[in-house]
């Protein structure tokens, strides 16, 4: 009987193996906080904490797929899992590249623009409470109207409840891309991470980017909210399952990370919505069953001369 106990808690454990470390920049050995780790082709993935520390658990069967590792400023990283189980420390090259799509002049903040592509009573749902580092962007189009204020002065984001779980602090990054040929984001127009901290209780997080003075770019510009995988945003839902038949069964519990972010509904093909994963950036399309309508996550723009 011992005997197989013992055969058994080493299947069990030999199920999974545990990878952890630091990511740090190649030039200088510095720590990487915020990068987001994630199993292609897998739900498995993590972020590095704000000291460069990363976990993550891999189940076995994983260890032929490859590990995409990426962070703002850095190149993408791919290896094999097997191979990152074995490191202690990931070095990510920085990339230098020249900003040429922000343009920087004297500006007076006189005047005002709100670019708001909702309303009110648009608001339903929301996009968040990931199993892994995930990203979510908004196209915003260039409009001869922004002409005469087209500084980009601050982001508004609504925050949502989300289902299942209490609301907590939460940590996520605010980046703002240009988009390329297949209208598809292109290039970070801030190199600098911009990490966002929004209390238990905060439903609305405005992000001043004022003092970056980015002229709104003629062919449009993505804002993108990137979750972050990391212990500070942990948190476990629980819900009622729903069998077929509609009747309540088991509750089920799960971790997830947060933010949620609030949605609006949209008519189809309206917004350009854009979602990263896999190592690559996709459009994204999330429809309502019934309501034949596009979930967009609520994203507004103020505008400056």
């Amino acid at each position: 009987m011992r005997l197989l106990v013992y055969l058994f808690s080493f299947f069990l454990f030999s199920q999974e193996q545990t990878a952890k470390g630091f990511v740090l920049d190649k030039e200088t050995d510095k720590v990487i906080p915020y990068v987001n780790i994630s199993i292609l082709e897998t739900q498995t993935g993590t972020s590095s904490d704000d000291d460069g520390s990363y976990k993550l658990t891999i189940n076995s069967q994983d260890l032929d797929k490859k590990v995409h590792i990426s962070s703002l400023g850095y190149k993408d990283t791919t290896l094999t899992v097997s191979s990152f189980v074995k490191l202690k420390a990931v070095f990510l090259n920085p990339v230098a590249e020249e900003l040429d799509e922000v343009v920087v002049s004297n500006k007076f903040e006189e005047e005002f623009l709100r670019v708001k592509p909702f309303s009110k009573k648009d608001l339903y749902g929301g996009f968040g409470m990931g199993k892994k580092p995930w990203q979510i962007g908004l196209y915003f189009p260039f409009d001869s109207t922004y002409l005469q204020t087209a500084y980009i002065n601050k982001i508004t984001i609504l925050l949502s409840k989300g289902l299942g779980f209490k609301r907590k602090a939460s940590k996520f990054r605010v980046r703002l891309l240009s988009i390329s040929q297949d209208s598809l984001p292109l290039q970070d127009l801030i190199k600098e991470g911009i990490i966002v901290t929004a209390s238990k209780k905060q439903k609305v997080v405005e992000v001043d980017i004022s003092k970056y003075d980015i002229d709104f770019p003629e062919n449009g510009i993505f804002v993108v909210l990137e979750g972050l995988a990391i212990p500070f945003n942990e948190i476990e839902r629980t819900y009622t399952m729903i069998d077929v038949n509609g009747e309540k069964s088991k509750i089920k519990k799960e971790t997830g990370y947060v933010p949620s972010f609030k949605a609006f509904l949209s008519e189809p093909n309206k917004f350009l919505l854009v979602h990263y994963g896999n190592g690559k950036w996709w459009k994204h399309k999330l429809t309502h069953p019934e309501k034949n309508k596009t979930f967009v996550p609520a994203i507004s723009l103020t505008l400056s001369n």
